[in-house]
C-alpha cells in the first residue's frame, strides 16, 4: 500500500466510516511498518501517517495530546521519542498485532468512572535523616528542609532535593551510622541530587540508603531498593558503587538504571553511558552480601546485564524503554499482560486480582502515566480485557 491509498483508508478510519476490510489492510499496513527498527530514507514519508493515527487514537480514547507534551517542565532524561512507535496507543499482540478498534469492547461505564477518580502518581517521597527525622516531600514543601554533617538540604520548586556541602574540610567527621533514606510508596516518584553532584530519580516502591556526606571516604556508596535512574558524578579517585537485594554496581562517572524490583524474577540494569561493572553478591572472605568480582561482567553503552540468582547476561539494551518511566511513560515492548498490570499496580496504588488463568495477551507501545487509571483501563480494553473496580483492588475476569 502507498501512502496515498494510506492516507484514504486513514481518513475513513478516523471518521468511523471505514469497513472492517480496511481496517484489516490498515492493521497489516501499520503492523509492518511500526514493527521495523530502523526507516529507510523512502520509508520517512510515512511518519506524519503514523502521528495521525496516534492522535486518531487519542481521541478515541479521551486521552488528549496535551497529555504527551506537557508532562514535564523539565524532563529527568531528554531523549527523541519519535522512532518509539509513536502511532500506537497500545499495538495488542497475540499470534500477532492487532490495530486500533472502533470502539472499545465490553466495557463498564460505571467501572471507568471509578477508575476515572484514580489518578496517577505525585512527585512525591519520605526523606528519613539520620537522626531519625522524618520530612515528607511534596509539592507543598520546598526550601531548606535541614542541616547536618556540614551538609544543607534543599528542596527546589521543581521538585528536587539538593545536598549541598556547608562546612570546610576537617570541620566534622563523618560516620558510618550517619546515613538517609529517601523513600516512594506507590505512586510516587522523586529526585535527589547527592553532595557529589549525582542525580539519581526514585520510580514507585523504591528507597535509596546515602550517607549524608561522601566527606573522609574512600568510596561513594549507596543502597537501593527498587528502581532508579543515576547520572553519577565522575570522581576517579573515589568510585560509585550501588548495591541492592543481590548485586553490586560499581561506576566511575556514567548513565545507568538499575530495576531491582523484589517481584521481579531478575534484576536489569540498563547501560545508557560510560561503564559499568556489576557482580553478583554472595559470601566471601567471612561476610555474606559480599561482591564476587571473579564473576563480574563489564557493561558497554546499549548493554543490559540480566541477573537471576547469581547468574548474569548481557544482553542487548532497548536504553528508551529503560528509562522511560524518568519521562512520565509507561513504555511496552511486547509486554505480557502480567508484568503491565505489575506496572500499573505500582503507580495507582493496586492490588491486582486474577479470577482464572492469567490472560495471554501482550502489549506494545506507551501511555502517559499522568493519565488517570481510567484511561489506562480503556486501552488495556481494545483487547477485551475485563475487569472490576473494588476500591484500590483490580479484578481480572
Amino acid at each position: 500500500m502507498n501512502e496515498k491509498e494510506a492516507l484514504i483508508l486513514l481518513g475513513r478510519y478516523n471518521s468511523g466510516t471505514a469497513t472492517a476490510d480496511e481496517i484489516k489492510l490498515l492493521e497489516n499496513w501499520y503492523s509492518a511498518e511500526s514493527l521495523k527498527q530502523k526507516l529507510s530514507d523512502a520509508e520517512a514519508d510515512f511518519g506524519h501517517l503514523k502521528d495521525e493515527i496516534w492522535a486518531g487514537t487519542l481521541q478515541r480514547a479521551n486521552l488528549q495530546e496535551d497529555l504527551i507534551t506537557n508532562q514535564q517542565k523539565r524532563p529527568f532524561y531528554s531523549r527523541n521519542w519519535y522512532r518509539l512507535s509513536v502511532a500506537a496507543a497500545l499495538l495488542i499482540g497475540g499470534s500477532g498485532y492487532l490495530f486500533i478498534r472502533h470502539q472499545l469492547v465490553n466495557s463498564s461505564s460505571t467501572q471507568i468512572e471509578i477508575a476515572n477518580h484514580i489518578p496517577g502518581g505525585k512527585n512525591k517521597a519520605t526523606l528519613t535523616l539520620a537522626n531519625g527525622q522524618k520530612i515528607i516531600l511534596s509539592d507543598a514543601v520546598h526550601g531548606k528542609l535541614a542541616e547536618e554533617q556540614g551538609v544543607s538540604i534543599t528542596k527546589t520548586e521543581n521538585g528536587e532535593l539538593i545536598y549541598k556541602i556547608t562546612a570546610k574540610p576537617g570541620d566534622y567527621t563523618s560516620s558510618s551510622s550517619n546515613y538517609n533514606t529517601i523513600s516512594t510508596a506507590a505512586g510516587e516518584n522523586y529526585q535527589v541530587i547527592l553532595p557529589d553532584g549525582s542525580k539519581i530519580k526514585l520510580n514507585a516502591i523504591s528507597s535509596l540508603k546515602y550517607p549524608a556526606s561522601f566527606a573522609s571516604q574512600s568510596e561513594r556508596k549507596v543502597e537501593l531498593s527498587g528502581e532508579a535512574y543515576f547520572e553519577v558524578a565522575k570522581d576517579k579517585q573515589h568510585p560509585f558503587k550501588v548495591k541492592t537485594s543481590n548485586q553490586e554496581v560499581e561506576v566511575l562517572g556514567t548513565h545507568f538504571n538499575i530495576n531491582s524490583y523484589t517481584d521481579n524474577t531478575a534484576t536489569k540494569t540498563t547501560l545508557l553511558e560510560g561503564s559499568v561493572k556489576v557482580s553478583p553478591l554472595g559470601y566471601a572472605n567471612g561476610k555474606d552480601r559480599t561482591a564476587l568480582t571473579s564473576f563480574a561482567v563489564l557493561l558497554k553503552p546499549g548493554e543490559q546485564a540480566l541477573q537471576k540468582a547469581n547468574n548474569i547476561t548481557i544482553l542487548p539494551a532497548d536504553t528508551e524503554q529503560a528509562v522511560a518511566w524518568t519521562e512520565g511513560f509507561f513504555y511496552f515492548q511486547s509486554t505480557s499482560l502480567k508484568d503491565v498490570l505489575q506496572e500499573a499496580a505500582k503507580w495507582y496504588d493496586l492490588e491486582i486480582v486474577y479470577n482464572g488463568p492469567i490472560p495471554s495477551d501482550h502489549f506494545t507501545g506507551k501511555i502517559p502515566k499522568n493519565a488517570s487509571l481510567g484511561k489506562f483501563i480503556k486501552l488495556l480494553q481494545l483487547s477485551d480485557i475485563k475487569f472490576g473496580i473494588e476500591g484500590r483492588k483490580m479484578i481480572i475476569n
